[in-house]
């Protein structure tokens, strides 16, 4: 114990060894509070990405391969709650690749659902133009949503609207019924990709139209997860408070005894917007192609045969000819998936988070300091090989397991730049031992 003691005792290193570790620290310190001060930044924002991508890949194979036996228990992640209507490729090809999802088909889909019981259904599909080719077909759809209306339907209905340019709603072509209908809803169907490498990685809580009363959009996925929670008196208020106050505080909305979904004033908080994808479709991630989504996804011909009883139905179109894929941290994912995947990551109270920055950055610290010790015995290169194979894998095993059981990423992929920047202190200790001798020889 003495002699493992005597290797950490700073008090009794020679002077060379002091100026040695001290100055490691140092350069590893100042490395961290820099790239801390930057966070913010694109440069910033595309480090923590990298952390987070990791992370939530893990995650998300975890996810998929705990699925590939059958009998095995549902991952506590996944909601049952989430069924997906599926427009797949072929069928797709079959109708012939139309610009606009014919009307009478989507007709007949919300109609399985709600006389299902679906609690919500959760349109990925934009109705902003009339099929003038087709007037009966748009005819269809109206007539059911007209009976829905007619007969008090419990079923909530989510249309996806766009906000343009000028911060104008899009027209939508059944808004006189969804404004006839406290039960329909029009929400934000925008979702956000970083500008850099134009990843979908966040959901964006709302919009703010540009109107005479400032409408509040909410988003698709945030709507649809509160109006399962009974959320709705609440999401009200708050956003009379946001057209009277502004919004200037955390808002947090409970959703269980220990679980909350948390929006704040930056709408692009790159920890809590963050989608965790939990639910993986078939060939997205490539070494389990098969996905977990087994008993979610019903193709058209087969919806009827669901349970959609008191369940969100998200009908979209999945094939790569209308458009409708995005990349994502786990790999390329149709708008309706990343949809549920955000309704499943809100629902559970699933939003990553940080700690405190001084928390973070004291565990940094001890990275720093950690290494400081390696390099101090090891020369530069060794140094680097033991602190990839030993300081790495702890920290990174360490922050995984954080984030899979509370949602907390520690990111000490600064430390870690910290750790590249060490060998620095060499020649900077090396220049003080030279110039130190060049005095003592002179005096």
């Amino acid at each position: 114990m003495r002699r493992l003691i005597s290797y950490i005792d700073v008090k009794n290193f020679s002077r060379i060894k002091k100026i040695h570790f001290f100055i490691n620290v140092f350069i590893g310190i100042t490395v961290v509070l820099f790239f801390h001060f930057v966070e913010n930044t694109d440069w910033g924002e595309a480090n923590i990405n990298k952390a987070f991508d990791f992370i939530i890949k893990k995650e998300a194979e975890k996810s998929a391969k705990s699925m590939e036996n059958l009998t095995a228990q549902r991952n506590i992640g996944i909601s049952d709650k989430i069924v997906f209507a599926e427009i797949d490729h072929e069928t797709y090809k079959k109708w012939g690749r139309p610009n606009l999802i014919p009307r009478d088909k989507l007709a007949e889909i919300i109609k399985i659902a709600y006389e299902g019981g679906a609690k919500i259904i959760s349109l990925d599909i934009l109705l902003e133009d009339n099929d003038c080719c087709h007037p009966q077909s748009e005819g269809e759809l109206r007539k059911i949503l007209q009976d829905m209306t007619d007969k008090n339907s419990a079923t909530k209905v989510i249309f996806p609207v766009r906000v343009s340019y000028d911060g104008k709603i899009r027209t939508n072509t059944f808004q006189a019924l969804i404004e006839k209908n406290p039960n329909f809803y029009a929400a934000s169907a925008y979702i956000s990709a970083t500008a850099a490498d134009m990843v979908v990685r966040y959901w964006v809580p709302f919009e703010i139209v540009q109107d005479d009363r400032n409408t509040i959009l909410w988003n698709v996925s945030f709507l649809a997860a509160m109006l399962d929670k009974g959320k709705e008196a609440e999401i009200k208020d708050f956003e009379q408070t946001i057209k009277k106050d502004g919004f200037r505080n955390d808002h947090h909305f409970q959703i269980s005894n220990d679980k909350f979904i948390t929006i704040t004033p930056d709408k692009d908080d790159i920890y809590r917007n963050r989608i965790r994808f939990l639910l993986v479709p078939q060939n997205t991630l490539s070494n389990h192609p098969g996905g977990n989504l087994f008993d979610n996804v019903y193709q058209l011909d087969h919806i009827k045969h669901a349970n959609v009883k008191d369940k969100i139905v998200i009908i979209g179109n999945s094939s790569p000819d209308a458009g409708d894929i995005h990349s994502t941290p786990v790999g390329n994912m149709a708008g309706m998936f990343i949809i549920g995947n955000a309704i499943n990551t809100l629902s559970f109270g699933l939003q990553p988070s940080r700690p405190p920055l001084w928390l973070n950055i004291m565990i940094d610290i001890v990275i720093v300091i950690m290494a400081a010790f390696i390099f101090l015995y090891f020369n530069s290169f060794r140094a680097k090989i033991l602190s990839y194979v030993v300081i790495i894998p702890i920290v990174g095993f360490v922050s995984w397991l954080i984030f899979l059981y509370i949602g907390v990423l520690l990111n000490c992929i600064f430390a870690l730049m910290g750790i590249v920047n060490h060998p620095m202190a060499d020649h900077i200790a090396e220049y003080l031992n030279n110039k130190g001798a060049n005095a003592n020889e002179k005096s």
